[in-house]
């Protein structure tokens, strides 16, 4: 029985070894360049009128409510303005939109009336190829409303019709999740340290989390 709880664990670690370089070589795909679009994007929308909104599907939907309430709290916290939606939250209007329309239509039909021309919409999806956000994104296209794409596998369809496309090159549904988050908490810690000068933890800005995290206190 030892023998073989010894295997296992070789095993796993094996496995968990070879998901961590596949992350690596994903990540490593992803253009700096189109990371500082969307950092300059999101930073000029800081303490102004015009909103972001982030769309996706599935596990995508969930990463874009993580990040919703991450910079939502974060930026609120520094008095800061930042106006960033995730309209999958609002389980009410998806399942009013999908039985009275078409779940395809429940991102388009909010272009040109939630989401205005000055907004910035950003697409998070596995294979780039889900009609929802593909019709949400040629609406888009028509009123001139920026837009950016975070897609893995091939990019998917919706990489050719924004105007930032942010390629995760790698042909797996979880590792493209995985590298969603990892950008906006990328994105997040550099905005945090342009604005303050400082690390984004810092003591003025979440003293309860410096005592949790930084001193190891209950908190």
């Amino acid at each position: 029985i030892l023998q073989a709880n010894n295997k296992l664990d070789n095993l796993s670690n094996l496995m968990f070894k070879k998901y961590k370089k596949s992350l690596n070589i994903a990540l490593d795909t992803i253009k700096q360049d189109n990371l500082d679009i969307l950092f300059s994007e999101i930073k000029k929308r800081l303490n102004g009128s015009s909103s972001i909104h982030i769309l996706g599907n599935g596990g995508s939907a969930a990463n874009a409510s993580h990040i919703v309430g991450d910079f939502t709290k974060t930026f609120a916290y520094m008095k800061l303005k930042l106006k960033i939606f995730n309209h999958s939250d609002n389980i009410s209007y998806l399942t009013a939109a999908s039985n009275d329309l078409d779940f395809n239509e429940i991102y388009s039909s909010l272009v040109g009336t939630l989401i205005d021309k000055e907004d910035l919409i950003i697409y998070l999806s596995g294979s780039g190829n889900s009609l929802n956000l593909i019709k949400c994104a040629n609406k888009a296209k028509k009123l001139n409303i920026f837009q950016i794409s975070i897609s893995g596998y091939n990019g998917g369809k919706i990489k050719d019709l924004v105007n930032t496309p942010i390629h995760i090159d790698y042909p797996d549904m979880e590792i493209s999740e995985d590298c969603q988050i990892i950008i906006f908490h990328y994105i997040k810690q550099q905005l945090v340290k342009e604005i303050e000068g400082k690390d984004p933890y810092a003591e003025k800005i979440l003293p309860k989390y410096k005592k949790r995290v930084i001193e190891d206190l209950i908190a």
